[in-house]
């Protein structure tokens, strides 16, 4: 009887526990199918992916990169723990310029590389798209870029509808050599994700420009709240909503393609109405970083150009929010919030391993962490400037070579000659685009001078240049004087 009793509970507790175990599957099986039958819990991924495999090249699941260029401003010089230490976080990407046809900044790359943070370089063939061709430099650079093993944002001749660029003449000619990059990059160092940027405005040929889907791994937009146009008081900007400018990028491209701010700022001082604007800077910078936070999940990017263009003698604003310790202490706040990023992910698998010979760099080259001519070609600088700017010397320089000079021009200056200028006197007059000049060193004695040049327009007024003061090193042959070689140019009447 008790042997009897004991068999039944051995039967009744095997029945109930299989039971439980089926309802367990069974219910672990609905689970299953309930997330597979539930997209919406992915919505901010592209359409028709569940998951990490269908993000673009280094796109992080959620939130955003936070990345700056910091290598021209007076307070952190370059220096990356400095700008995170007074900014209280690490960011994940800093970014600089290269013109095309220079070598890869192999030793910039590194630095950036040694912080845990992913370089993100501004390529910019600023010569025209002419020179921009599938041969041994172009594959050289691009195995300079897979050498150095760490993913790289590659923002390759970006703000391309500006009319200020040298690339932005022919949408086709673009898009064909846009494509050859990819390729290149794709074959070479699939380290580097391809990064399409135009500038926020004008926004009708935006399109145009675009090299497809297939080439492009990222697309960005640059934007610059600003609070007046070209320094001029007159063309009041302080209105303008910069969510507005991502609106445009986002809702063409967004649905495939991860956002990537490539460039923000905001005015903390305004050289055209001499005022500080530090309470706009504010109200910009927190309308942009909490905008994307609450309103546009595929931005995954946000790079701010920190920069004091009006103490460089380049345009009419001070973007650094290290000059004031309010606009820091918003920015602290700001980038504090988790949803901003510290560190890229990616899976070193994925990266070239069988490299082949050649490179850019040469044995004992100067290193260079940003090329100067590529900034001054950028929206940055060429989309807000309110007179004319003398290019190819700058103030403090101690120089030993020949000056090569050009002059950057606001947008809608119209021009009829230009007069070249050392220590106040004439060595050169042009009167044809691209308004360049090579000024001989051993013409001047060693010590210092000043260059600057005068624009001649149509209406007969001038506009002169701001001084540029520079020096000679005492390395060169004495001048018996300082007149041109040649001729002056006339200037014939318009």
């Amino acid at each position: 009887m008790r042997d009897t009793c004991a068999a039944q509970v051995i039967l009744k507790t095997t029945m109930l526990f299989r039971r439980t175990f089926l309802f367990s599957f069974l219910a672990t099986l609905c689970f299953v199918s309930f997330v597979r039958a539930a997209p919406a819990r992915l919505a901010a991924l592209p359409p028709e992916t569940e998951g990490e495999s269908a993000l673009s090249k280094f796109e992080p699941l959620k939130g955003c990169y936070i990345g700056a260029f910091i290598e021209n401003d007076y307070t952190v010089l370059g220096d990356i723990s400095v700008f995170e230490a007074l900014t209280k976080k690490k960011h994940a990407s800093y970014f600089t310029y290269v013109g095309y046809g220079q070598p890869f900044p192999r030793d910039w790359v590194n630095k950036i590389k040694k912080e845990g943070a992913a370089p993100h370089i501004a390529f910019e063939p600023n010569n025209g798209l002419g020179e921009v061709k599938d041969n041994a430099y172009l594959r050289n650079w691009a195995r300079d870029a897979a050498r150095v093993g760490c993913p790289i944002f590659l923002r390759w001749a970006s703000e391309m509808n500006g009319q200020w660029t040298a690339y932005g003449k022919s949408a086709e000619i673009y898009r064909a050599k846009f494509r050859i990059m990819h390729d290149v990059m794709e074959q070479e160092a699939p380290n580097v994700a391809m990064v399409w940027t135009p500038f926020a405005e004008p926004q009708p040929s935006i399109a145009a420009f675009y090299p497809g889907d297939a080439y492009v791994d990222w697309v960005g937009v640059n934007i610059y709240s600003v609070y007046v146009n070209n320094g001029d008081p007159s063309r009041p900007a302080y209105h303008k909503d910069p969510l507005d400018w991502i609106r445009f990028i986002y809702d063409n491209y967004a649905d495939r393609k991860p956002i990537h701010i490539s460039e923000f700022a905001a005015t903390i001082r305004c050289k055209g109405t001499g005022t500080d604007t530090v309470g706009f800077a504010i109200e910009k910078m927190s309308r942009m970083y909490d905008g994307l936070r609450e309103e546009f999940p595929r931005v995954k990017s946000i790079n701010y150009f920190v920069w004091d263009t009006i103490r460089a003698k380049r345009a009419n604003n001070n973007y650094s929010f290290l000059d004031d310790g309010r606009v820091l202490a918003n920015y602290r706040k700001l980038v504090a919030d988790p949803y901003f990023l510290s560190r890229v992910s990616y899976d070193t698998s994925r990266f070239a391993k069988n490299i082949k010979a050649g490179t850019t760099i040469k044995a004992g080259a100067v290193k260079v962490a940003v090329d100067q001519n590529a900034v001054d070609a950028s929206g940055a600088i060429a989309a807000n400037l309110d007179q004319p700017y003398l290019r190819g010397v700058r103030e403090g320089d101690m120089r030993g070579d020949d000056l090569q000079l050009r002059v950057q021009l606001p947008l809608d200056m119209k021009v009829r000659g230009m007069i070249w200028q050392i220590d106040g006197r004439t060595v050169a007059l042009t009167n044809t685009a691209p308004f360049r000049v090579t000024i001989e060193r051993d013409r001047f004695p060693e010590g210092a001078h000043t260059a600057r040049v005068i624009v001649l327009q149509p209406d007969g007024t001038q506009r002169t240049s701001s001084e540029i003061n520079f020096s000679f090193a005492p390395d060169a042959v004495m001048p018996n004087d300082v007149t041109p070689d040649a001729a002056p140019l006339e200037i014939a009447p318009q």
